[in-house]
């Protein structure tokens, strides 16, 4: 068994190597065509029409919109002097000189022969029987596209330099499973730090330019997410060790363009903390997937990302929301976050992880009445139990509770009971109360009936995620039960034992 598995990496080393080595040759092959091409006397290099263009708002967000066909300043299309990339190459009308590229064909034909190339499935018929070398000429000119971006027309050609273009795109290419970078734009949020870490393997960072520009190319359609809302984002909460395995290449974008459960967990684990430790309005409109030491095409300049829009912020951004200055994160809120965070992701407790996607949709649904919903459940989720009797009293006196651990002015036991009783009065009008009068008015006022109780609902439960997650030990509605109301008098009088002793030693 050894030996097989033996043969079988040498096997696959040689044809690595051999890969490579026909992936050079077909590079250097376009690369000086190219620059031939380009020397050429009253050649025309065209511009990069879709290449993003990045400005900034007053309020401080970027914005981005592609050059157009009217502007030339954009960055240059190199390959397409020689063979079109595009739809929109194929019907220009330009014309073009007659360019063999026998080494592209040669890197073609080992891959449709070889196992190393089967994951590229160049063996399947493009039309009835033809098969086509497409994809191979794409990935080349793609690769010496990126060259000259980065390294200009008049560089010589490196082989160093070459070789770190084309390696990510082999292995994008022979590896089953890929390695991953997690990002997600925090929409309407300033950091006052650009770095700032989490875990081992989470941090919040400012997203470079060009990683803004890439991600500014990618479809909104069908999501939802108002493209300038989309933009609207500066830091990135960062999660690194993800990873993906498929037999196809095909398949890499399909599952990268969509978002699965445990990655909505997590970015959500992230958020919940964001807003236990802040109260911040903010959320997210786009799932990030940036390679690590690998790739599956390039364009021009721009860091290799994939992935899929979707729309997890408050309604109201839609309203010229990324007009506004939006919220800031300090350093000492950072450090709040953190903590919060390091709670979240240690804490094994089920109904914590699905009251903070309740806080989440408390704070980012459109419809006021289903976030007090969110909220309500949330509460209850954290605070009841197996009794449904009474259930809104119970919340009360465990919330009021709480207080008592939270040490927090701001939330006073009475005043925590009281608002905890008034939550439930909107939710009861809610599921109980009468249908609104239908209107045929073309045109009203929105609802804002339910706004103070949104609120309201929304910070009781950050109320309560905070505190439980400084004290897990309380995360059993029964132990607030026995080690807070059965004890309350108790620690009142251990709390207020040092201000005593304090007075007795300050009298003469």
């Amino acid at each position: 068994m050894a030996s097989v598995t033996s043969a079988a990496s040498e096997k696959l080393r040689e044809e690595a190597l051999r890969y490579l080595e026909l992936f050079a040759a077909a590079f250097d092959e376009l690369h000086a065509a190219i620059i031939r091409q380009a020397n050429t006397p009253g050649q025309y290099i065209g511009p990069h029409h879709d290449y993003p263009v990045m400005s900034k708002l007053d309020s401080g967000f970027p914005s981005f919109h592609e050059a157009g066909f009217y502007k030339d300043t954009s960055p240059r299309d190199y390959v397409s002097m020689l063979r079109p990339r595009t739809l929109a190459g194929l019907l220009g009308g330009y014309a073009r000189p007659e360019v063999g590229f026998p080494k592209g064909a040669e890197l073609a034909s080992f891959l449709r022969s070889h196992d190393i190339g089967e994951r590229l499935d160049l063996s399947r018929p493009v039309y009835k029987d033809m098969v086509s070398d497409h994809s191979i000429d794409t990935l080349v000119g793609d690769a010496v596209e990126r060259y000259l971006h980065l390294h200009g027309l008049n560089a010589p050609l490196d082989a160093k330099r070459r070789d770190a273009v084309i390696r990510p795109l082999i292995f994008g290419t022979i590896f089953r499973s890929q390695n991953l970078r997690l990002v997600v734009p925090i929409t309407m949020a300033h950091f006052e730090v650009d770095h700032f870490r989490l875990t081992e393997t989470t941090y919040i960072a400012r997203m470079p330019k060009k990683l803004q520009l890439a991600r500014a190319r990618m479809s909104t359609l069908g999501s939802g997410a108002v493209r300038m809302v989309v933009g609207a984002a500066t830091h990135a909460f960062v999660s690194n060790g993800w990873n993906i395995e498929v037999d196809n290449i095909d398949e890499v974008r399909r599952s990268l363009n969509q978002s699965s459960s445990n990655v909505l967990d997590a970015i959500d684990s992230f958020f919940g903390a964001l807003r236990v430790a802040t109260g911040i309005s903010t959320g997210y409109a786009q799932i990030l997937w940036v390679p690590r030491g690998w790739s599956l095409s390039y364009f021009c300049d721009l860091t290799p990302v994939y992935g899929t829009a979707l729309r997890r912020y408050p309604n109201e951004y839609d309203n010229y929301g990324w007009t506004s200055p939006g919220a800031t994160v300090t350093a000492e809120h950072l450090k709040e976050v953190r903590r919060m965070y390091r709670a979240v992701v240690g804490s094994e407790s089920e109904g914590i992880r699905l009251a903070l996607s309740r806080l989440n949709g408390c704070l980012t649904r459109t419809d006021a009445a289903d976030a007090i919903l969110d909220g309500t459940i949330g509460l209850e989720l954290l605070l009841g139990d197996d009794q449904s009797q009474s259930l809104s009293y119970k919340l009360r006196l465990r919330a009021a509770a709480l207080s008592m651990l939270h040490a927090d002015p701001a939330y006073p036991a009475a005043e925590v009971a009281a608002k905890v009783k008034r939550l439930y009065a909107a939710r009861s009008a809610i599921v109980h109360g009468m249908r609104r009068k239908r209107s045929k008015k073309a045109s009203e006022p929105t609802d804002t009936s339910n706004a103070n109780e949104r609120l309201l609902a929304s910070d009781l439960l950050r109320f309560v995620l905070n505190v439980l997650l400084t004290h897990p030990e309380y995360q059993v509605p029964a132990k607030i039960d026995e080690g807070l109301l059965l004890r309350g008098d108790e620690m009142i009088a251990a709390r207020k034992e040092p201000s005593r002793r304090a007075n007795r030693t300050r009298k003469p």
